[in-house]
């Protein structure tokens, strides 16, 4: 389907090629600030043409509310939003119809919407979808200030380029670096790997970690929507996100158990841990430490190397070599999209547990 969320919900709308992508945010009571101007910087940090790494398409995305707003609040109906799609080329997908790309979901797609399928520059599966989710995230991050509740995303590992050391608590601390690898010497290091993955035709993965950090204690609810659910249900739903992992992750599978608890302490009349394996989460309810949470970004599916495929008319061996604009490290616009919706999961967990 097209929406998430509890207590507020989230609909897209739209596709790469349309005239229009856009959102509707429902459950949203009157009264709360709308920031323009700041939801803007984050779309600004998401769009395309940024720098050699993103891809050349044109677009201003630049967001424009419909509804559910009056004089800068929401005014209780659901806050609506568009956003125009510019430079668009269909011609670039005429041999991708019939010749459905290794890794990406042109066959998925035929073999759900048939001949009706909106294939045109991915459809409704492509990253130009994200556009919404930065919108609704940008302006939960803004709601999440009154409980000075800071989230921080950026890329932990790419080409076989990692850094280990923590993040500073500055949601805009990422965005000075060419890669969000927030490292200097690394930084360079990922951004000339990815010139020279470019130079190939080829694309580059990785792996993007998330702290939210001022998470209070006892938000999250028991078996379905456990922090854990909510927070892997949105991000499955941005496009090339592959896998997720909390706290240490799939390292707890080889710890022993005295290895893999967090020992408490108190410390100015709150309980906290000396260490964070957990991720900050515990049966499926945030315990006070950062909640952490590191995911894999795949390749970009659309890369200019030729590759075996099936033409879906004559079920016969084929060859694709994609044309068009795409982008050949989508991680770095990848990064804005998971924060954002990093946002929007912790401020429908709060308003699950209270009003605002």
């Amino acid at each position: 389907m097209f929406s998430l969320g509890n207590e507020i919900k989230l609909t897209v709308f739209g596709s790469s090629h349309g005239p229009y992508i856009g959102g509707t945010v429902d459950g949203l009571p009157a009264g709360l600030a709308i920031d323009q101007e700041f939801i803007q910087k984050w779309l600004d940090r998401r769009k395309p043409g940024q720098s050699l790494i993103t891809t050349p398409r044109n677009e201003d995305d630049k967001i424009e509310i419909i509804g559910g707003s009056r004089k800068g609040f929401t005014d209780g109906s659901p806050l609506a939003f568009i956003f125009k799609n510019k430079d668009y080329i269909d011609k670039h997908y005429d041999d991708l119809r019939d010749n459905p790309r290794p890794g990406h979901a042109d066959l998925t797609m035929f073999y759900k919407y048939g001949e009706y399928r909106n294939y045109e520059g991915g459809g409704f599966f492509s990253g130009r979808m994200t556009m919404p989710l930065v919108a609704a995230g940008a302006f939960a991050m803004g709601v999440l200030k009154r409980y000075n509740i800071k989230i921080v995303t950026y890329i932990k590992s790419a080409g076989g380029i990692s850094i280990d050391n923590e993040p500073q608590e500055d949601e805009d601390y990422v965005y000075g670096f060419s890669t969000r690898m927030p490292d200097r010497e690394k930084d360079s290091l990922l951004y000339n790997k990815i010139l020279e993955s470019i130079k190939n035709g080829d694309s580059m993965g990785s792996v993007i970690s998330t702290h939210i950090y001022n998470v209070p204690p006892g938000i999250g609810e028991p078996f379905f929507n456990s922090v854990e659910s909510e927070i892997s249900r949105a991000m499955f739903s941005i496009p090339g996100l592959k896998a997720i992992e909390f706290g240490s992750g799939f390292k707890l599978g080889n710890m022993y158990g005295s290895e893999a608890n967090d020992e408490f302490y108190a410390e100015n009349g709150k309980i906290l841990s000396r260490t964070n394996n957990s991720g900050g989460v515990l049966g499926g309810i945030t315990n006070g430490m950062p909640v952490v949470f590191n995911i894999a970004m795949k390749p970009t599916s659309s890369i200019r190397i030729p590759q075996k495929t099936v033409n879906l008319k004559s079920m016969e061996p084929s060859e694709v070599q994609v044309k068009g604009r795409h982008d050949p490290f989508i991680s770095f616009r990848a990064v804005p999209v998971i924060q954002a919706m990093a946002a929007f999961v912790m401020l429908d967990l709060i308003m699950c547990r209270k009003s605002l």
